[in-house]
């Protein structure tokens, strides 16, 4: 026996899917329409506004019938409902005089006006009411009872109404839309300025990261590599750069713990310290001492406080610098001149190795670290030189506007 799946075998019907897919505001406008029909043909049956009969009932019934079911297509077709209405009412008055009563004719051309003004572009509603108007002259012109003087106010103010409040909620209406519009575009471009600034602060969480994670493994190298040949000769010298080890070890797995609490968004549980700058300038070439690169820092002008950016920005510059020096050139020594004046802040650093020293042992390609501070400096509109020296070494200097930073 074939067992078939109720899910597989299910298959929407069409009248199903039209009311799926029917267009908005049809069954409102459906029962509108039959609401205003069955009191336009109960008009006629009982006279309730004692209208004048004119011309054969029948043709009365159908112009009337016609005229009052089309309104059900008034938002779907506004244009059409008052042309098709305008065609119901006039054109059997034409052909002889017909009863012009207030459910069957005037109403529906009044609920027409005003759709084809609210539901229509400027052209179609103007076409739409021109249609209508005509239809108004031929009655005006055919039916003795509504062609006086009089009823022209009656008729014609009521209509202007209509209209005039279909434009005005139409303009509201799209008013409303393009403010919507506006306000979606607005969160996209907050969207998007948010996913920049997101890009943003990850490129520079990871350039911390490879400072970190680049000066603390080539100190960890090269004070392995000391311990390693003091093993043999000397075992209790090898401690010492064995504890460096550690220690620099400690530090880096500190430091890496504070960033990646950052990204967890654990600010508040973690105790931080500040970010480094210039005023740590002489701790970092005391350490680097410590681990055989003997650094002499100068500082050249008054150092007054950078912006915070620039400072960090320079800290990074020369510890980046150091830690090449220390992976590319030793043994030898380096040199770090901080030079102050009133528009800009210099840092050049400068190795007295063989040639390739801060650049890395190919100074034609450039390294992840030249391009993170290419990077900071350009954040700031500085400028950053990179040069081998006669007789070996290789020199770093940057340059940043103090106000670029300030701003």
């Amino acid at each position: 026996m074939n067992v078939t799946n109720p899910a597989q075998a299910r298959v929407e019907s069409p009248t199903r899917a039209w009311l799926r897919h029917r267009p908005a505001g049809l069954f409102p406008d459906a029962l509108l329409a039959l609401a205003i029909t069955g009191f336009a043909q109960a008009d006629l049956a009982f006279h309730l506004d004692n209208s004048t009969p004119y011309g054969p009932m029948p043709a009365v019934v159908a112009s009337t019938l016609v005229a009052t079911s089309i309104l059900a297509l008034r938002r779907v077709t506004p244009l059409a409902t008052a042309v098709i209405l305008a065609v119901a009412i006039a054109g059997p008055m034409l052909v002889t005089p017909l009863t012009v009563t207030l459910w069957g004719d005037f109403l529906p051309i009044l609920v027409a006006t005003y759709s084809v003004a609210r539901h229509s572009v400027p052209a179609r509603a103007f076409i739409g009411v021109a249609a209508v108007g005509v239809g108004l002259v031929v009655v005006f012109l055919r039916n003795p009872e509504s062609g006086t003087v009089g009823n022209i106010p009656f008729v014609a103010v009521p209509l202007a109404v209509c209209f005039v409040a279909g434009r005005v909620l139409r303009a509201r209406a799209r008013s409303h839309s393009d403010d919507r519009a506006r306000a979606r575009q607005l969160e996209a471009e907050r969207e998007e300025a948010i996913r920049v600034a997101l890009a943003d602060e990850r490129a520079r969480i990871a350039r911390e990261l490879h400072d970190i994670v680049a000066h603390c493994v080539s100190v960890m190298v090269v004070q392995a590599g000391a311990a390693e040949d003091l093993l043999d000769r000397d075992p209790q010298k090898a401690r010492a750069p064995l504890r460096s080890v550690q220690e620099t070890g400690r530090q880096a797995v500190g430091e890496l713990g504070r960033m990646l609490g950052l990204l967890r968004g654990e600010r508040a549980q973690l105790a931080l310290k500040p970010q480094p700058g210039t005023a740590d300038l002489a701790e970092l070439v005391d350490h680097m001492a410590a681990i055989g690169l003997p650094v002499e820092l100068t500082v050249e002008g008054s150092g007054g406080p950078l912006p915070p950016g620039v400072d960090l920005t320079v800290y990074r510059i020369v510890q980046e610098s150091l830690t090449n020096v220390l992976k590319h050139a030793a043994p030898t020594t380096a040199h770090v001149r901080l030079h102050y004046d009133d528009q800009s802040v210099r840092v050049s650093i400068r190795d007295t190795g063989r040639t390739g020293g801060s650049g890395g042992a190919d100074t034609d390609r450039v390294g992840h670290g030249l391009i993170g501070m290419r990077e900071r400096v350009g954040i700031y509109g500085g400028s950053l030189e990179t040069a081998s020296t006669p007789g070996g070494g290789f020199t770093v200097t940057a340059q940043l506007p103090l106000e670029a930073g300030q701003r």
